[in-house]
């Protein structure tokens, strides 16, 4: 389902959902600042038409390479371009559309690997030769990918208004076999997400899709391999031990990547009569976030997944009592959206035992509700928090 992950418009229903769940505010008191998004059932002004994402792959099998074919439909947009400097919606045009993919497919780096998109029937496709980077309000978008960026003249914004809504323009991403992808190492049902992207300021919209796909087990009598580590997080320079299971007995180990680092030491290890080996290997500079360590004996892979951590890294963020201290008593009410899950949380220091938002999270977005404008320090800056002339004070951050 297409979501609008956060915006200038949210919805009465949502609205008075958290209303009854908090039961001590007004609907009044709880509804959300005007101007932030709320999930899209429907096609309306942007974003992916529900239910038209599907994905098309060469193989599903656990470990295969394979080339896929990510297929979306794009809601028509109104027959009007967004004034300059306009906050009353969103932007008629997005600024990039990105594909996502979880970081159990390996494929480093992704953007120097062929990946196109193409608007079907229209004789139109880009490279899309930028990596994903998450950006503020929307680092909490999980996975890895690649991202075409549009400017004016490159032939996107002209496609859109022809669409009408009985027509949609068709879209696919295509990642060729050729690419070399591996699929995941684990049967499970992996996410695969669209993002389109429209900045304007320090406001900005994220509208997801997603499609799930399902990995099946390797055929019954292919050879499996598995890895333990001696640890599974730790900074780069750490020394981790690997114990290998089930490869080839008698085999050299022939490599050891880190997402796309060669960290095959001199004079690596050969398995033993039961398939085992032991082995060190240091993890090399790479940012913090999940990492896939690979190994590769006598034409057998396997993975596993080590996360990189850095001294003032933190994977959870601030918990909420710690993050709104400062505020006093004159907050009344924060809210989250979290893309990750489409859905809202939220903060009422009158009812914390049922409030949703645990932990304020480095550059994610908050809209928070204070009873009177205030300067106040949050997260080490100093925050001029404001009143509209209609006296409503939600105050948009970023943490």
């Amino acid at each position: 389902m297409a979501v609008k992950a956060l915006g200038w418009f949210l919805a009465p229903a949502l609205a008075l959902a958290v209303a009854l769940l908090v039961g001590l505010a007004t609907a009044a008191e709880m509804a959300r600042p005007q101007g932030a998004g709320a999930q899209a059932a429907e096609c309306q002004t942007a974003g992916v038409v529900p239910g038209s994402m599907e994905i098309l792959s060469d193989s599903n099998r656990a470990g295969a390479v394979s080339g896929h074919t990510i297929r979306f439909r794009l809601c028509p947009y109104p027959n009007r371009s967004a004034a300059a400097g306009d906050k009353s919606g969103p932007p008629v045009y997005p600024d990039s559309l990105s594909l996502l993919w979880n970081r159990s497919f390996y494929l480093y780096p992704p953007a120097e690997k062929g990946i196109v998109l193409t608007a079907i029937g229209a004789g139109k496709s880009w490279p899309a030769a930028a990596p994903y980077s998450p950006r503020p309000c929307y680092g909490s978008l999980q996975g890895t990918g690649v991202s075409v960026k549009f400017a004016a003249a490159e032939g996107l914004n002209g496609l859109i208004p022809a669409a009408d809504r009985n027509i949609p323009l068709t879209l696919q991403f295509a990642i060729p076999e050729t690419a070399g992808m591996i699929n995941p190492f684990f049967s499970d049902e992996y996410r695969w997400r669209i993002a389109l992207h429209y900045d304007r300021g320090e406001y900005g919209d994220a509208y997801t899709a997603t499609v799930r796909m399902p990995i099946g087990a390797p055929p019954l009598g292919t050879a499996a391999g598995s890895m333990t580590l001696s640890q599974t997080s730790g900074p780069p320079g750490t020394t981790v031990t690997m114990l290998g299971h089930g490869f080839p007995p008698l085999s050299p180990v022939q490599r050891i990547q880190v997402d796309y680092i060669d960290v095959t030491p001199d004079g690596p290890a050969s398995t033993d009569a039961q398939g085992r080996f032991r082995m060190d290997i240091i993890i090399p500079d790479l940012d913090a976030g999940r990492r896939l360590i690979q190994v590769k004996v006598a034409g057998i892979s396997a993975a596993i997944q080590f996360i990189v951590v850095y001294g003032h890294y933190d994977p959870v963020g601030i918990p909420t009592s710690e993050a709104v201290v400062n505020f006093g008593d004159n907050l009344v009410r924060v809210f989250h959206f979290d893309p990750n899950y489409n859905g809202w949380e939220f903060y009422d220091p009158q009812v914390p035992e049922v409030s949703t938002l645990t932990y304020f999270v480095q550059l994610e977005c908050y809209w928070i509700l204070v009873k009177e404008p205030a300067e106040v320090i949050l997260n080490r800056q100093t925050r001029a928090l404001t009143c509209r002339p209609d006296g409503k004070c939600w105050n948009f951050i970023v943490w």
